[in-house]
């Protein structure tokens, strides 16, 4: 009995889907699980497998069209049956399966935003992702791939980027195509090497950083003010406790922030994530970067397991980490493996600004300066203390919806201060 191929759905917004290739033609036999086929969104890219063993008897929709969520883009059966060419009869069939409780599960785990890249490569340390069937094409036509702009999800190279390439000519010692389209002179790729050129040794590798975070990232960022009054009170009132009972202790709005920050990541743990190399991960400890201004740069200490530390804790290590990298002892602090960055623009009297993701991290948190406004409340003029946030996220791994709930979960510990200290 045939067995349907369907254009799965990769997010809640999505309506209709493109076939990126096909990795199989009509008539080759394929095992349960094989990847047989690529297909994109307007955001992202899934391999689609196959929902049986038996031979691929029909290609309903070929690479580079469009079709519905739910439709049918292939058919798999024994080999010599026949099957229908209304595709109306075959959607139904497909339903009426649907009814398997297998086959729901089955169906239920493709639609998940759970994206493979298993058949992704990472050449030259860079992110350039290609599938396998590019891949053997640009290798027989001895293609620099490095020079190639994918078209599908995430910039991946399809077959179709491959076939363009080789249709426009390419002189394979200066640049893959023949024309000089915006496409065409991206894809050249400039070398992160002569990014930040003549720079001071500090400025030239965070201009590669930064190049290398917007080439790879589709970045977008979100601006809101949260009441502070609260959160003032509380560090004033903390302060003094911590004083009267000798306890030296430099309680900042930063700490508290830093702490309100973590709590949301737990709370909201799809912002606690890396992307890198085709993977993304999603930790459940929280290693918190802290950006500290230099007088020639920046640089991001790393809070190590920031979730299991108690407010004094956080403000204590933030102090001395900041302290050790303005000194030059990089050695000891943790510069590596944080997984959410904050940092704060207050003291220069910046309010909203577009902090840039620290390389594989999913979002980044700029604080503004504390502002003091009058609004009406019950009829009643009252002044209250804002913090502008400004938090920079990457738009492959969530979408604006997903990071305005961070902003609401984060904005209930900066209201509700002794929420840090439970």
């Amino acid at each position: 009995m045939s067995e349907n191929i369907i254009m799965p759905k990769l997010g809640m917004t999505m309506k209709e889907g493109t076939v990126e290739e096909w990795f199989i033609s009509e008539g080759d036999t394929v095992n349960e699980g094989d990847s047989i086929v690529t297909i994109s969104s307007e955001k992202l890219t899934q391999d689609v497998e196959a929902p049986a063993s038996g031979t691929l008897l029909k290609i309903k929709v070929q690479a580079g069209e469009e079709t519905p969520v739910k439709s049918v883009l292939g058919i798999i059966g024994e080999e010599g049956e026949k099957v229908s060419d209304n595709e109306q009869n075959e959607v139904q069939n497909y339903e009426e399966t649907e009814n398997n409780k297998e086959e729901q599960q089955e169906q239920q785990s493709q639609q998940e935003y759970q994206v493979s890249q298993q058949n992704d490569e990472t050449i030259n340390s860079g992110r350039i992702f290609i599938s396998p069937l590019a891949r053997k094409m640009a290798e027989k036509e001895d293609l620099d791939i490095t020079r190639i702009t994918g078209t599908g999800g995430n910039q991946r190279i399809t077959k179709l980027d491959i076939k363009r390439v080789i249709d426009q000519g390419y002189d394979k010692e200066t640049t893959q195509t023949g024309n000089n389209t915006q496409h065409d002179v991206q894809a050249q790729n400039i070398s992160m090497e002569n990014v930040g050129e003549g720079l001071n040794p500090m400025r030239k590798r965070i201009a590669q950083n930064m190049r290398q975070s917007l080439n790879n990232t589709a970045q977008l960022t979100l601006h809101r003010k949260v009441e502070a009054d609260h959160l003032l009170e509380f560090k004033d009132k903390l302060k003094g406790e911590l004083q009267d009972a000798g306890q030296e202790v430099k309680l900042t709005v930063t700490t508290l922030l830093a702490k309100a920050i973590v709590l949301a990541l737990k709370e909201y743990g799809a912002m606690n994530a890396r992307y890198e190399n085709g993977e993304l991960t999603e930790y459940d400890d929280v290693h918190l970067g802290v950006a500290t201004s230099l007088e020639d740069g920046l640089m991001v200490p790393v809070i190590q397991n920031a979730d299991t530390k108690s407010v004094g804790a956080l403000a204590t290590e933030i102090k001395e980490a900041s302290e050790a990298v303005r000194e030059g002892r990089t050695n000891d602090v943790q510069m590596q493996g944080s997984t959410f960055t904050i940092t704060n623009m207050g003291a220069s009297d910046i309010e909203y600004f577009t902090p840039i993701l620290n390389l594989g991290e999913t979002g980044i948190l700029g604080v503004g300066a504390l502002s003091h406004e009058v609004i009406m409340e019950s009829g009643n003029v009252k002044q209250v203390a804002r913090i502008p946030l400004s938090l920079t996220f990457d738009h492959q791994i969530l979408d604006g919806a997903g990071a305005a709930d961070f902003l609401k979960v984060l904005a209930k510990y900066i209201k509700n201060p002794y929420l840090l200290i439970l």
